[in-house]
Formats: structure tokens, sequence, C-alpha cells
């Protein structure tokens, strides 16, 4: 993964802003009504279906690879864990953007400490 200024603000925009929309989405489908797995499974396609239409404009900014294992796996955590929270009860929009955006945040941190792991043992 490149550490370089740009793609590394590339990464956490990236991530924050699909974390933070797929959350508003999957919010903006499940009712609290639903079962809980079923929202969870709605969310999680919704973040799927989001992150593959956000895919091209972070991919042509910053680069393919680098991009799209975090913010895929991005969307799907943030959708999951919306969808979950929305089948419990309501919640606010500014919680929703800002557990989005976290979970993005720390999927990238994630996606950065295996990255180190793997390369540490390649050599």
């Amino acid at each position: 993964m490149d550490r370089r200024v740009y793609f590394l603000a590339g990464d956490v925009l990236s991530n924050a802003v699909t974390g933070a929309a797929t959350a508003w989405l999957a919010a903006a489908i499940v009712d609290s009504s639903w079962f809980m797995p079923a929202g969870m499974l709605a969310g999680m396609l919704a973040g799927m279906g989001l992150g593959l239409l956000m895919m091209p404009v972070f991919v042509g900014l910053f680069g393919a690879m680098e991009v799209m294992l975090p913010v895929m796996l991005t969307a799907m955590l943030s959708g999951m864990l919306s969808g979950m929270a929305s089948a419990m009860q309501v919640p606010t929009i500014p919680l929703l953007l800002l557990a989005g955006g976290s979970i993005g945040i720390l999927v990238l941190l994630l996606t950065y400490a295996i990255d180190a792991v793997l390369h540490s043992k390649a050599s």
C-alpha cells in the first residue's frame, strides 16, 4: 500500500465517505420492525451495491487495488452493523454518519496492519 500523503488521505476519505453513506443507506432501507439477521443481510447487500457504485470515483483518483479491498470491506461491515442497529431502534442521522465513518477508519487501520504483517513475513 502506498504511504504517500495523497494516497493516505485518499484512503481515509474513501473509507470514511463509503462507511457513512452505507450506514445511512442501510438505515433508510431497514425498519425497526425487521428481524435483526434480515436487517444485517439487507444492510450488507446495500453496502455491496453502494460500494460498487462508489468504486469508479475512488479508483480513478487513488488506484484500483489500494481502494478496492478496504472500501468494499467497509461497505459490507458498515451496512451490516447499521442494518442490525436499525432493526433494533431508529438511530439518528449524525450517529449513523459518525458510526459509518468510524467503521471505515477502523477497517482501513486493520487493512494497513495486515499489509504490514504480510510484508514483514515476506522479507
